[in-house]
C-alpha cells in the first residue's frame, strides 16, 4: 500500500530541539502523537485527529489576539486531542499522572456527554492507544 502524498505532508513535522524541556503532560502527549503519525501512515488509525493547541493562544486570552481566538470559535477546556471518522467522534484529554481536569475541561467533558461523543482521560500513550483499539479505529 503506497501512502498517500497528503497524508506524508500533513504528518510531517519538525523535530523539538533538544534543548526544549518538556513537562510530564506534554512529554507524554509528544510520545502519543509521534505514535498517531506512525499509525497514520500505516494505515491503522481509521480516523482523522488533530491536536487544537489552545496553548497557543494561552498568552493571549485577554486583549485583542485573545477576542478574536474566542469570537473565531476558541472554547476553553476542548480536548487535546480531537478524532473523527465516519460515524464517530471521540475526544481524549491527556494528563499526567497526577494532572486533574480544569473546571473548564470538565465543561468540556459535560458538553461531550450531552451530545453522546465519548470523552477519555488518558496517562499513557500506551492508554491513548487502547482507548482508540476499544473504540474501534486503531489496529494493532
Amino acid at each position: 500500500m503506497t501512502t498517500p502524498g497528503f497524508l506524508v505532508r500533513l504528518m510531517t513535522y519538525v523535530r523539538l530541539s533538544r534543548n526544549v524541556r518538556l513537562g510530564p503532560e506534554d512529554f507524554m502527549a509528544c510520545e502519543f502523537a509521534n505514535r498517531l503519525r506512525v499509525a497514520t501512515l500505516e494505515g491503522r488509525l481509521h480516523a482523522v485527529w488533530t491536536h487544537p493547541a489552545q496553548e497557543l493562544a494561552h498568552g493571549h486570552r485577554n486583549g485583542v489576539a485573545g477576542a478574536i481566538s474566542k469570537a473565531l470559535g476558541l472554547v476553553t477546556g476542548t480536548s487535546d486531542y480531537l478524532f473523527l471518522w465516519d460515524g464517530g467522534s471521540a475526544a481524549l484529554e491527556a494528563k499526567s499522572q497526577t494532572g486533574t481536569l480544569t473546571q473548564a475541561q470538565k465543561d468540556w467533558r459535560e458538553w461531550c456527554a450531552h451530545r453522546g461523543v465519548p470523552f477519555h482521560v488518558f496517562r499513557t500513550a500506551d492508554e491513548g492507544e487502547a482507548i482508540l483499539r476499544g473504540l474501534g479505529v486503531l489496529t494493532p
